[in-house]
């Protein structure tokens, strides 16, 4: 919201420029007019300091979340040590039994099979998914980025669109134009692309989280 004034205090620095170069031709401002300027001016600093600092908010808050994932992935893959080792047990104890029970067989084998092929099935889902827990994190650290980079597209694109309105408006500086508009028009295709660029991380995401819901067993 406050780029624009940034552009409004670029262009006050040329318009003192001009001003100096006709400084003969024209009169010189007066005392109200310079100190208002100097008041807009020391406004339009505050402003940007503001805004440096949401960012820089942002960002920490952006690493707070990507370490909240992380802290998370850790214990999720803890969890899936633990139930690892307990599949790798139930396999060498259905093994032990194999040699103590005394029922047929056949019967016995045909158990053991069925048992050991579950198990064994069960801890290569488990083996599988530490790869798809370190792409769900890869995912969310992207679509952190995806989203900053959406917001800063918007800013770009606000320091156009004043110009392009008071151009549109008749109001607009001496040097305002239809290029004004057409930079911001460029700009928002720019902003879309970085917003479907975020869409499609997040479909993929989704995608992943029903696959990881689906493969991956759940603590009791």
């Amino acid at each position: 919201m406050a780029s624009w004034k940034l552009s409004l205090v670029a262009g006050l620095v040329i318009g003192g420029l001009l001003t100096t170069a006709v400084w003969h031709r024209s009169p010189r401002p007066t005392q109200a007019e310079f100190e208002q300027l100097q008041n807009q001016n020391q406004q339009l600093v505050a402003e940007k300091s503001a805004i440096k600092r949401e960012f820089e908010d942002y960002q920490t808050q952006s690493a707070l979340d990507i370490e909240q994932v992380r802290a998370e992935l850790e214990a999720s893959q803890q969890v899936i040590e633990l139930q690892k080792a307990e599949f790798e047990k139930q396999i060498t104890a259905l093994t032990s039994q194999q040699k103590k029970l005394t029922v047929t067989k056949k019967k016995l084998d045909t158990q053991v099979v069925k048992l050991t092929s579950t198990a064994e099935q069960q801890k290569a889902v488990l083996d599988n998914s530490k790869a798809l827990y370190q792409q769900q994190l890869l995912l969310q650290k992207q679509i952190i980025a995806a989203k900053a980079d959406v917001k800063k597209a918007e800013q770009v694109a606000a320091e156009f669109k004043q110009a392009c309105d008071e151009f549109k408006s008749g109001t607009s500086w001496n040097w305002v134009s239809q290029a004004d508009c057409d930079k911001y028009e460029a700009r928002l295709k720019v902003v879309e692309g970085e917003q479907a660029q975020l869409a499609a991380l997040e479909q993929e995401l989704d995608v992943l989280n029903q696959r990881i819901e689906i493969e991956i067993p759940r603590p009791n």
